[in-house]
């Protein structure tokens, strides 16, 4: 069994949430002693409700000073940061009060590809001067947020709109699926198996035009598809360098939408983890 018992989890929101969720469900089972929730604001005690009814306990920090979150961070082994990368100032001082604090392990808004989108590079790089240990979890997008309306691939409203000619491989991991693995891994393996670890997870491994051909098979409905070139995405990112989907779309175009080769995947480590399909998520 790990060592570690203690849990913080800062920006319990797209990911966090269901990160807190299985943590909690693992201090049920006796595998986590505490599940603490970091929030900027006391208003937040009503929205963490349901999960302070079920144990987690919710703390109030100024990301702007360290010495309020050194003091929230006594006694904790991990942090669990899933902070916006879009603002790394928050996380880098979650960092040096994680250190003067005696946290044991980090692990940094990762949650996508290995790549150093959004200054991931330099949160590692902190880590490492800090001589804070980190534990790395990349999972590429999530589907169940990916496919949707707002983001313009969206085989359930019948049109999408993907990059290069949508045969490029990309991994995949739902939100759920992520939180039983990195919850599992961080309770049951051993302390020294997690430090300056990296996991590099994936619920399906396949492109774009595949997961539309499969959804047409499933449900008869077919995808009107569009495709943008290399050329157009990289105009696009030069007219507006904050254009997070064609900044993504551009990546995966240039092969850099899996998590690794598939030698390096570590599903392995958490053994009857079962997570789902593309498919799966767009049908249920």
């Amino acid at each position: 069994m790990s060592t570690f018992t203690t849990f913080a989890i800062a920006g319990a929101g797209n990911i966090g949430v269901f990160i807190v969720e299985e943590l909690l469900k693992r201090k049920t089972v006796g595998k986590a002693k505490r599940v603490v929730i970091l929030t900027r604001s006391s208003s937040d005690d009503e929205k963490y409700k349901e999960f302070k009814n079920k144990g987690a306990e919710v703390l109030t920090v100024d990301y702007d000073k360290t010495d309020s979150l050194t003091t929230a961070l006594a006694g904790i082994d991990v942090v669990l940061s899933t902070l916006s990368v879009v603002d790394p100032a928050p996380q880098s001082t979650l960092a040096i009060a994680a250190k003067d604090a005696g946290v044991k392990l980090f692990a940094p808004s990762e949650y996508g590809p290995d790549s150093d989108f959004g200054g991931k590079d330099k949160a590692r790089d902190q880590l490492k001067k800090l001589n804070l240990p980190y534990a790395l979890f990349f999972t590429g997008p999530f589907p169940d947020m990916a496919f949707a309306a707002w983001t313009g691939i969206d085989p359930v409203g019948g049109k999408a709109t993907v990059q290069a000619d949508g045969t490029q491989l990309i991994s995949f991991t739902a939100r759920p699926d992520i939180a039983r693995y990195v919850a599992y891994v961080l309770t049951e393996k051993p302390a020294k198996e997690l430090e300056w670890k990296k996991f590099r997870i994936e619920g399906d491994r396949v492109s774009f035009n595949s997961i539309f051909e499969q959804y047409t098979k499933k449900t008869g409905k077919k995808v009107d598809v569009t495709y943008r070139s290399i050329a157009d995405l990289e105009d696009a990112i030069k007219k507006n360098p904050r254009d997070i989907l064609s900044i993504f779309l551009l990546s995966w175009a240039q092969g850099k939408g899996v998590v690794g080769k598939a030698d390096e995947v570590t599903n392995g480590e958490y053994p009857d983890w079962n997570p789902k399909t593309v498919i799966e998520v767009l049908l249920q």
